[in-house]
């Protein structure tokens, strides 16, 4: 068993009843600091996110991953899980997801459901491999 896969474990013995519960009662900095951090750390990227962004511009991205031996740059905006509008990206969010797109980044929204979807440890996973 690799380390990411004992990091699922807990989550994969779940209900689908009790996965749901969990996905929509975590915020984005659960979403953050519980599942994203430590498997980006475990793959060797650096993270970045902003602490308090109140004197920052609006609208960037909660968490931007570089791994340093890949040069793999990973960009998202959290978003807790639901289909309401208050669940989507604002316009000035969308705007920078965007721009990074643009500029040939890997630039997108993860939620809850990307956790137990797999596609978090997908993602991370691909950036991590050597190219």
């Amino acid at each position: 068993m690799n380390l990411l896969e004992a990091m699922n474990t807990r989550l994969n013995r779940m209900s689908a009843e009790a996965q749901t519960k969990l996905m929509k009662s975590m915020n984005e900095d659960d979403l953050r600091d519980a599942h994203i951090v430590p498997r980006a750390r475990a793959l060797g990227y650096l993270i970045y996110w902003t602490w308090k962004s109140i004197h920052s511009p609006k609208g960037f991205p909660d968490v931007v991953l570089v791994h340093p031996v890949t040069g793999a740059v990973i960009i998202r905006e959290l978003k807790k899980y639901g289909n309401a509008k208050r669940y989507q990206p604002r316009p000035d969010q969308q705007a920078w997801l965007d721009a990074f797109g643009v500029a040939g980044l890997d630039a997108a929204v993860w939620t809850p459901a990307d956790l137990f979807s797999g596609e978090i440890d997908r993602v991370l996973i691909a950036g991590a491999k050597a190219r």
